[in-house]
């Protein structure tokens, strides 16, 4: 039997993005499949319990205090996880980082990508210091690395030196609930464009935006449709929804229930962002059989392959003359998006755990 410690001391439900989602749906896949070797053991604060419940089936670790704070955070870590920790085989520490006090040998680090390193004008100054330090020395010290895709574990090993057997590529899934909420989706009128993304510069809400200008001044009714929280755009992405002429809705955070009706709902999903990971809303459209158009930089190629459409660079009128292509439709696009369900197959709920427990026997 294999004792895996999973720490996710720094998951604070709403606030990490699409980590979030990575790390919630490969344990819950691993739960759902049931590895007979493998005993895992989840650790992390009473929120995340009451946000994610499929995760109390995983022997619990509740941590104390007020983990938002780094400082607190670090020393629960350097207590309460490591006294929690001691007799793991295998310590998964799930937030990019491995603490400062661990148990040597036994150490797993995910790193969802090196955004920080390469994009550093997306962080506070402290951040970008704090994490220009930590993710370095976390992938030298830990016995093995995990990231979210083949793309970001070539830049591990390029931009950190990490030997490439080091690194493993362990993709995250889509969601297995079939819930529905439609009441969003059905109230929808015209082609409708679905961008779901926090507005941070780089997911360039304000590019999608100007391309739109451009597809509507042709003709089309579109109502275009932007979930997510506020980021560090709001200020200009507000403003430019002002300006808009086309139908523009922003429910903030929606339920997964609500994105999977409007998943349903939408006739393109345009991910225009300059910086990925992976990129799971571009997963969820390809399963729900919805025609993406994506930037072709980052990961995002690795995931969509030839099932969409990739526009290279920030030109609006590439990005407008994409989106009127499938919003055209026809045998082309239908074509398509039947590749693209096929595809999305291979990020099923019981590969990704596959993948996951495989680098845990791997270490243990």
């Amino acid at each position: 039997m294999i004792r895996v410690a999973a720490n996710l001391a720094w998951l604070r439900p709403g606030a990490v993005g699409g980590s979030e989602e990575y790390t919630v749906r490969l344990l819950e896949a691993v739960l759902d499949a049931a590895p007979p070797d493998i005993d895992l053991v989840v650790l992390g604060s009473p929120a995340l319990f009451d946000a994610h419940p499929g995760l109390a089936r995983a022997s619990t670790v509740r941590l104390p205090g007020p983990l938002d704070v780094r400082a607190w955070r670090v020393a629960v870590e350097s207590t309460v996880v490591l006294r929690a920790t001691r007799d793991a085989d295998v310590v998964h520490h799930f937030g990019g980082r491995v603490p400062l006090r661990h148990h040597h040998g036994a150490d797993v680090v995910t790193i969802h990508d090196l955004q920080p390193l390469e994009r550093p004008e997306n962080f506070s100054l402290v951040k970008r210091r704090y994490l220009g330090r930590a993710l370095p020395r976390s992938a030298r010290t830990a016995r093995l690395v995990t990231t979210p895709s083949n793309w970001v574990a070539s830049t591990v090993v390029q931009r950190l030196g990490v030997e490439p057997e080091a690194v493993v590529a362990v993709s995250s899934t889509w969601d297995p609930d079939e819930r529905v909420d439609s009441t969003l989706a059905d109230s929808l009128t015209g082609s409708v464009v679905l961008y779901p993304a926090i507005s941070h510069p780089h997911k360039r809400h304000l590019l999608l935006l100007d391309a739109l200008e451009r597809v509507a001044a042709g003709g089309r009714d579109l109502t275009v449709v932007l979930t997510g929280g506020a980021g560090r755009a709001e200020a200009e992405v507000v403003a430019a929804v002002a300006r808009s002429t086309s139908t523009v809705l922003r429910p903030g955070r929606v339920t997964s229930a609500v994105l999977r009706g409007l998943y349903r709902r939408a006739d393109v999903l345009a991910f225009p962002s300059a910086y990925e990971g992976f990129g799971l809303p571009v997963l969820e459209a390809m399963r729900h059989r919805l025609p993406v158009v994506a930037a072709g930089s980052t990961a995002l190629p690795e995931v969509v392959g030839d099932t969409g459409l990739l526009v290279e660079g920030a030109d609006p009128q590439a990005w407008a003359d994409a989106i009127d292509a499938v919003l055209a439709g026809g045998p082309a696009v239908e074509e398509r998006t039947d590749r693209a369900h096929a595809r999305a197959q291979t990020w099923s709920p019981a590969n990704a755990a596959g993948r996951l427990v495989e680098a845990w026997r791997s270490v243990a």
